[in-house]
């Protein structure tokens, strides 16, 4: 799957304790054989998410998520595969073995580590060009918005001068042309290329481990004709739609255990003021749409955010979709409306550090805040206006709380609207009706019956090679000729078996396709009974299933004896005579 030596990959899970590295992400606790957390990848208050320090692979009972090591820490900081294994590699001090056949995978790599090469040095060169200019535009501007030289230091905030300084500079590091339009720092104009952010103030966009992705340019002209802020196009390694500024602070603070909330500003200068204050548990959206991958990223985190965006009509609308987004993915939501000031920087430099964290703390839930800012939306005297805003508070109250929550809120919509709480009630009951297409159920035939045993029965058997409660594999071959996925990881134990090689449940995650209705799946998480009814289990399973076989063999034969000469008949008829003894001898 990966283009990398299985050994390889087995010394890496070797190397990684599953246990280990998913409690640097989650608070475990041990339950019986396994370790059980609330899971990271779904919304749940009851823990289903369960990991076998055995078997070295996790799954969730509520989601269907499961997996090794590696593909944990893929999920977990939203990287693919061959990232992960390098991220954990370089935990376990391995080195990632060279590729002779330059795959697809392994040239995507390169592309991808050339990438972040330009950036790095592109970050660099924007840096110095701050620093070393202290009269420039771009500096001035900075000293103007009263940030730190030791928030440029942290933000590496940087400066262009012009448009062809970088290009001429990379080109002598030994960068192409074609490499620095495909990182997204270079423009191309007929025959030429030029700085794409020239004359701009740089923000570098880090990822989660403090990588360069991207770059935002703010233009620091008083009136200028072009855009205001200049960003880096979607790349191979930069997608807008999950990346958030300050994230990999936010990620420092969670390793140290220090980060119990998240406060989501707005712009980049927002952020960086209220680190400079010491509020470094704040990321900011960088004016673009919340997403459900920007949701998935911060629900790694944290359970709880806070939403103090733009005061203006821009800033409300956003706060209104954030808190759909944010909510829809399992996070607590509390908003704060700032008044007096247009965002976060300009409430901290008028009032003050200690006013803006008294601010915060006066946050309100998501929920009271929808219903409270849209009432003044209406004119609540107005029985048609009263109307509109009790459905739009219903809906609102039904898609995002639970039946004990609904009840509080319905009482902050009944001192509003001054109509009975019954009423609302009724009306509440009413809106969280759904009603739910269910396809008709399959017809449960003996036929259908037959077949699933002989499915269930396969697993059975190959969840007892697989945790090694079954030696002599190959009496079960003949169960195992065809081309289906069970009959594949048949062959793959076998192979292992008869090449002296060990094997485990994680392994098989890093060679098969599984997931939640994988029939592997069942394999890997089978609940078995005691050793010694499993095996009574197992041996009346056997022989049913031989009979099954059998019987399969016997139908065959009949078919094909409707379309045979009078010599092959004979012949046939020897084989069902065969065939049916030996099914006798299995019911005894």
């Amino acid at each position: 799957m990966s283009g990398l030596p299985s050994e390889f990959l087995d010394l890496v899970r070797e190397k990684n304790d599953i246990v280990d590295t998913a409690s640097k992400y989650l608070t475990l606790k041990r339950r019986g054989g396994s370790y059980w957390a609330c899971c990271p990848f779904h919304n749940e208050k009851t823990p289903s998410f369960s990991i076998k320090q055995d078997g070295q692979f996790f799954k969730c009972f509520g989601c269907g998520e499961s997996g090794n090591v590696i593909n944990f820490v893929s999920k977990m900081e939203n990287i693919d595969f061959m990232s992960a294994v390098e991220l954990l590699a370089k935990n376990a001090g391995l080195q990632m073995p060279s590729d002779k056949d330059a795959s697809e995978m392994q040239r995507l790599k390169q592309e991808r580590d050339r990438m972040y090469e330009i950036l790095k040095v592109t970050a660099e060169f924007y840096h110095n060009n701050l620093i070393n200019n202290p009269n420039s535009k771009q500096a001035n501007y900075l000293k103007s918005r009263n940030l730190s030289e030791e928030m440029i230091e942290k933000f590496k905030i940087g400066a262009s001068l012009n448009y062809d300084d970088l290009i001429k500079y990379l080109l002598k590091r030994g960068f192409k042309a074609e490499e620095m339009i495909s990182a997204g720092v270079a423009g191309r104009e007929k025959n030429s290329i030029y700085d794409f952010y020239s004359n701009r103030l740089i923000f570098p966009i880090f990822n989660s481990f403090g990588d360069v992705v991207a770059f935002s340019g703010r233009s620091v002209e008083e009136n200028p004709e072009h855009a205001k802020y200049k960003n880096t196009p979607q790349t191979l390694i930069f997608n807008k739609s999950e990346t958030l500024f300050g994230y990999n602070f936010a990620r420092e603070l969670k390793k140290q255990h220090m980060l119990d909330s998240i406060v989501i500003v707005e712009g980049h200068i927002d952020v960086i003021m209220c680190h400079q204050v010491g509020i470094t548990n704040t990321i900011g959206c960088m004016g673009t749409a919340f997403t459900p991958l920007h949701a998935k990223r911060l629900k790694q985190l944290v359970d709880n955010v806070i939403l103090c965006l733009d005061g203006d009509s821009a800033g409300a609308n956003a706060t209104y979709k954030a808190i759909d987004t944010l909510k829809s993915s399992g996070l607590n939501v509390r908003v704060v409306r700032l008044t007096g000031a247009k965002d976060p920087d300009e409430y901290i430099k008028k009032f003050g550090k200690e006013k803006f964290l008294e601010f915060l703390e006066n946050s309100i839930d998501c929920v009271d805040f929808v219903l409270q800012d849209s009432a003044k939306k209406y004119d609540l005297t107005s029985n048609f206006d009263k109307n509109n805003y009790i459905n739009q508070a219903l809906n609102y109250i039904s898609k995002f709380s639970t039946p004990a929550e609904q009840e509080i809120y319905l009482n902050e919509v009944q001192k509003l609207v001054k109509i009975p709480i019954d009423a609302l009630r009724r009306s509440m009951n009413n809106t969280a009706i759904a009603v739910q297409a269910h396809e008709p159920e399959l017809e449960q035939t003996q036929e259908n019956l037959k077949d699933k045993y002989i499915v269930d029965s396969k697993i059975l058997i190959l969840a007892g090679i697989l945790y090694k409660k079954i030696k002599n594999v190959e009496n079960f071959s003949g169960f195992f000729n065809t081309d289906d996925e069970l009959s594949v990881l048949y062959r793959y134990l076998s192979e292992k078996i008869n090449n002296n090689k060990d094997f485990n449940a994680s392994m098989l995650f890093d060679n098969f396709d599984i997931n939640s209705k994988s029939l592997i799946d069942k394999v890997i998480n089978f609940n078995f009974p005691q050793d010694e009814l499993f095996n009574k289990l197992l041996n009346d399973t056997t022989k049913r299933l031989n009979i099954y076989m059998l019987e399969q063999e016997k139908e065959r034969i009949k078919t094909l004896m409707f379309n045979c000469s009078i010599d092959e008949r004979d012949g046939y008829l020897k084989k069902l005579q065969e065939i049916t003894e030996k099914i006798n001898k299995e019911k005894k």
